[in-house]
């Protein structure tokens, strides 16, 4: 592959995956900083390890997987709990008509209550239930990346599920 072929590839693939990788690696170390450093990381090696990536249908599971390595490589070296940090991304209320107002403010009053809740979360929990909803990861995948059995994916999910669900459901009442 020459370079030119390479860089245009990549592009591609910077350009659809760069969103959902910057949202799981935020939602995972809950600070923007960090998330910046992180994914610019993953897309440099995956710059450098392209060429040599097989199958490009396997390139979402290789981003993720690496991230989640890249996050869990910051924990160990910084030694921080990744459960007791806070996110710093705020949505801000976009100007508009006072019922587009109302309902922004209230997505964003529920985003708010999501994320606080997804902080309370063990972390097995928070990567499994990130990597199925902010990766579309089959439960198959996620317990190659995570590797554990796919039940226990399952289970895993669905405590982090239940637990969302029972703090949403007083607010949404």
């Amino acid at each position: 592959m020459n370079l030119q072929n390479q860089q245009n590839e990549f592009l591609n693939y910077y350009h659809r995956y760069k969103q959902v990788v910057y949202n799981y690696a935020l939602k995972m170390s809950s600070n923007k900083m960090v998330t910046d450093d992180i994914v610019q990381t993953v897309f440099l090696k995956l710059f450098e390890h392209l060429p040599g990536i097989r199958s490009k249908e396997s390139i979402s599971y290789w981003l993720f997987k690496s991230t989640r390595n890249e996050i869990y490589a910051f924990f160990r070296k910084k030694r921080v709990d990744a459960g007791s940090s806070s996110l710093e991304d705020a949505e801000h209320v976009a100007a508009g008509s006072s019922a587009n107002v109302e309902l922004q403010y209230e997505l964003n009053n529920l985003r708010e209550i999501v994320r606080a809740e997804l902080e309370t979360l063990p972390l097995e929990q928070k990567d499994a239930l990130l990597l199925r909803e902010y990766g579309g990861f089959s439960y198959r995948e996620i317990g190659e990346m995570l590797q554990i059995d796919e039940e226990l994916v399952k289970s895993r999910l669905f405590k982090a599920r239940t637990r969302l669900a029972k703090k949403l459901i007083p607010v949404i009442d």
